[in-house]
Order: structure tokens, then sequence, then C-alpha cells
């Protein structure tokens, strides 16, 4: 039996920025959000009256691959694709291909 899986990076970037109202304070923490990455979270730290406004980016690199793995039987042929997935990485989906 054979499989192929679509994987993915687990490296993630996270940025922190402050404004006086929460436009200004957004894009202090998107700023400087690396290519490669798409924007997952943005999260107020600290909105106080009177205070600054602070805000934490979260992204998740866009990376993705397709890994194949065979056995003999399906549980065989899981268990290599789970151990041909790289270190940093992790099964998004799996698909059985008939041969």
């Amino acid at each position: 039996m054979k499989l192929t899986a679509s994987i993915r990076s687990n490296e993630t970037w996270t940025g922190e920025g402050s404004g006086d109202i929460v436009e200004e304070a957004r894009a202090a923490a998107t700023a400087e959000l690396p290519s490669g990455f798409e924007l997952q979270t943005v999260t107020t730290l600290s909105a106080k009256p009177g205070e600054p406004v602070t805000m934490r980016a979260l992204a998740r690199r866009q990376d993705r691959e397709t890994i194949q793995a065979q056995g003999a039987d399906y549980p065989e042929a899981y268990a290599a694709l789970r151990a041909a997935v790289p270190e940093g990485w992790q099964l998004q989906l799996h698909v059985i291909v008939e041969e």
C-alpha cells in the first residue's frame, strides 16, 4: 500500500508593537513579518485608557511539501509515512494511493 501526504513547517514568527490607537499597534506588530510567512493572529496585550495599545502578531511559515511512503498494509505504510516526516514539520493530510 502506498500513501501520499502533505506536510507543513512548524516554524512560527512572533512580533510585538505599540501605538496610540489599535491600527498603529497592529501595523507596528506586523511591520517586520518575514517573507514566506502567513499572518495567523493579532492579539491585544494591553489597551488601558491613556496608555499605548500593545499587540502581538503570530505568523506561520507557508512551506508545504509532499512525501510518500509504502508498506505491506495500511498500519505499516502509515508508520513509514510518520517516520518520513522531518523534524520541525507536521503531517497535514494523507491519501491512499492504490497500486
